[in-house]
């Protein structure tokens, strides 16, 4: 992963490194499972979980712990750990977002690993073992690699809402994405089920924005993606305009959340302002 370096991202390839290399393999322990039936149970919430995810978990948090044995890991599928709350590095880990469309077999999951330095993601790492699609990003750098290709990350610049892309959820679609887009007069969209794909796919300038009015994402969902994106020149708020919290004691991202591109960003939760309300 060490090229294109300048100053302000030296500080974090071997964070880059270790989280590339572990979010692979990771990856490439779900597709052992997937091709055959899982057990699935539920979390609260009806979330489902299955074996992929404890043991994409499991072998990524040992990895970090080998690692950096000094920093905090947080992990979807473990308790929180109440060092979160205060330690100057914190590993937030969702070891297969998109569990619902894992045991559909669509192919739309990711691993997401992403490194919170001083209460702000500073490293993420998404991985979509289907497709052998990793991003990752660091301070001003932002990559894709597919299939053994780099190549570097960079937001669109269309500024007519007319002509941007929103990309929307295939499992938790919320009928007030649909009045955020008509207020706004975006008519495009792209169906997706991983939140980390979905940043990705607006870091790489494939989409535009994504809104996520519920408040039910949590701090893992975001901290990866937000990294890669930021680092790619988008931007990650809640609905509001405020940065996200992944220190506080909150897991939830109650305001809900609204990913651009950056152009037009604060100008869009102005436009959809009264749509959500927390």
């Amino acid at each position: 992963m060490q090229n294109n370096q300048t100053p302000t991202s030296q500080v974090f390839w071997r964070e880059i490194d270790v989280a590339c290399r572990l979010a692979v393999e990771a990856g490439q322990i779900i597709l052992e499972h997937y091709d055959r039936d899982n057990r699935v149970s539920y979390k609260a919430g009806d979330e489902p979980v299955t074996e992929a995810d404890q043991a994409s978990s499991d072998h990524i948090l040992q990895g970090l712990h080998a690692e950096f044995p000094s920093d905090v890991l947080v992990s979807e599928e473990e308790a929180d750990n109440p060092k979160r709350l205060t330690g100057d590095r914190l590993w937030l880990v969702d070891p297969l977002d998109g569990t619902k469309e894992f045991i559909a077999r669509n192919g739309e999951f990711s691993v997401m690993i992403g490194l919170v330095v001083k209460r702000r993601p500073r490293v993420g790492v998404v991985y979509q073992p289907t497709l052998d699609r990793l991003w990752w990003g660091a301070a001003d750098q932002a990559f894709v690699r597919m299939k053994g290709e780099q190549r570097p990350l960079r937001v669109s610049s269309v500024a007519d809402y007319s002509e941007m892309r929103m990309v929307v959820s295939r499992s938790h679609r919320n009928a007030i994405v649909d009045e955020m887009a008509a207020r706004l007069g975006i008519h495009q969209e792209i169906i997706s089920g991983s939140g980390g794909i979905k940043l990705g796919l607006i870091a790489g300038g494939e989409a535009e924005v994504m809104f996520s009015p519920n408040p039910y994402t949590k701090i893992w969902d975001l901290c990866a993606p937000e990294a890669i994106l930021t680092a790619a020149g988008g931007k990650v708020t809640d609905f509001f305009g405020k940065t996200l919290d992944y220190c506080g004691e909150e897991l939830f991202n109650l305001n809900g959340v609204l990913a651009s591109h950056g152009t037009k960003h604060f100008e869009m939760i102005q436009a959809v302002k009264g749509l959500f309300v927390s």
